[in-house]
């Protein structure tokens, strides 16, 4: 079994964090999550895992409600590059719709 862990910063306030675990080269678990800093923690946005037994994405609200919603695919590693390539490319539009959230 391996796992890779990492995050960095996307902006001073803005993070990505990724896990994933393989057994024999074979995604077998991975959590991808953007996450920004408000009122001094940080705050999950937007959550791909395997979490429940299936692959899926997390929308976090402000009010810490969360929608879930399935990836049509069984394919594990597939799921985990679409959930990293999201992240990277539309986490602005998530950190815009979830403050856009807090302040209605």
């Amino acid at each position: 079994m391996k796992v890779v862990r990492y995050s960095y910063l996307l902006t001073l306030d803005d993070r990505k964090r990724h896990e994933h675990t393989t057994i024999q080269g074979k995604v077998v678990k991975f959590v991808v999550q953007y996450e920004t800093y408000l009122e001094g923690t940080w705050q999950p946005v937007m959550r791909y895992d395997t979490a429940h037994g299936f692959p899926h994405m997390d929308k976090v609200c402000p009010d810490g409600t969360v929608e879930k919603i399935p990836l049509l695919t069984a394919d594990l590693a597939e799921a985990l590059t679409v959930a990293d390539r999201d992240i990277e490319e539309n986490w602005e539009r998530y950190k815009a719709g979830y403050v856009r959230g807090r302040r209605l």
